[in-house]
Formats: structure tokens, sequence, C-alpha cells
């Protein structure tokens, strides 16, 4: 799916309301929690991202077509952002680096390396130095196989138009028209 960090509101609610183990009454909160850590991204100085997304998430129509196109929008209006690298793992390259599952690896200037993996019933956080290299590894693997950031964007934008071709009208107010012009933008290059 597309990360939690990247996620709309929108997305992240039909992604958390189909979880089978949550609570209808935690919903909610757990938006909320999600949209919360997005706050890093507002910090003075915010940190780097590189986020590796697989195209099948980005074709998975989660919440349906309207929901879909606010995030596709969403995800190409973030992957400006100099801080953050947002590269799709083309879905014609079949089996990838990734395919294990998703994780995090946390690299700190004053700590020690850090990766963090999640499933339904536990969150791990791994820190030994084999561990680390064994990520480490996974990423430099899908570095390698990966769209660059501009091809992404291209990838992302004509998913957006193709996928979703009625999707903008359902924005109404300037998120709407700052999605079209994001677009726009792309296609002029």
């Amino acid at each position: 799916m597309v990360p939690g960090l990247l996620q709309t509101g929108a997305y992240a609610r039909a992604v958390i309301s189909r979880i089978a183990n949550v609570p209808g009454s935690e919903v909610e909160d757990r938006v909320a929690a999600r949209l919360g850590h997005q706050a890093l991204f507002s910090r003075t100085r915010p940190a780097r991202f590189t986020f590796f997304v697989h195209e099948s998430a980005l074709r998975l129509p989660v919440g349906g077509p309207a929901v879909m196109s606010e995030q596709l929008h969403h995800l190409l209006r973030m992957s400006v952002r100099p801080y953050i690298a947002l590269r799709v793992v083309p879905l014609d390259l079949g089996a990838h680096a990734g395919m294990a599952g998703s994780f995090k690896l946390l690299e700190f200037a004053e700590f020690e390396p850090v990766a963090y993996v999640d499933s339904e019933t536990t969150s791990l956080f791994l820190e030994e130095p084999e561990e680390i290299a064994a990520y480490r590894n996974v990423l430099r693997a899908l570095a390698g196989t990966a769209l660059g950031e501009e091809q992404s964007r291209e990838v992302i934008a004509t998913l957006a138009t193709e996928l979703y071709p009625d999707g903008e009208s359902h924005h109404d107010g300037p998120r709407g028209r700052q999605a079209r012009l994001a677009h726009e933008q792309l296609q002029r290059g």
C-alpha cells in the first residue's frame, strides 16, 4: 500500500477500516494518529525520506475513484519536495528485492540505525549490525531496479489521469486546483 506518511486521510481511513482486527470505534483515532505522524514534514529542518512504492499499490483501488485520485495527486505534490524521494517499483519488473514485506530503515546522525518491521500482531525494532546490513542490501537492490524520481512522477501522473479521469472533478476548492496545476506542470516538463 501507499506508505502511511504519504497517505491522505480518506485513503488511510479506507485502509484502516478494512483491517480485520481494528474495531470500528478505533478507526478515526488510528487515522488521526497516522496523519499526525506527517508533522515530520513540517519541521523547520525535515528529515530526508526515500520511499519505494510498488506500482501495484498505486493501481489498487482503495476507497474508490475519488479517494485514489486524491491520493495519487497527493503523491505528486509530495514527490516534488526536496527532502522526499519517491520511487516506483514497476509492476513489469515482477519479483523484486522488497517482496518479503515493508519496513523502515531509520538512520540518525547521533545514534545507530534501526530497522522497523510491522505486522498484524507485532512490531519489531531490529538493531543488530547483520540485520541492518540485510535491510540496507534490500534498499540497494530496490534503488537499482526502481524507476528514477522523474519517471516515477510520470507513472503516477499517468495512472491518475488514465485510471481516474474524472477523479479531479470530485475535488472542489484549492486542493483540486493544486492537483490539476501539479499535473499540468508535470505534463509541460
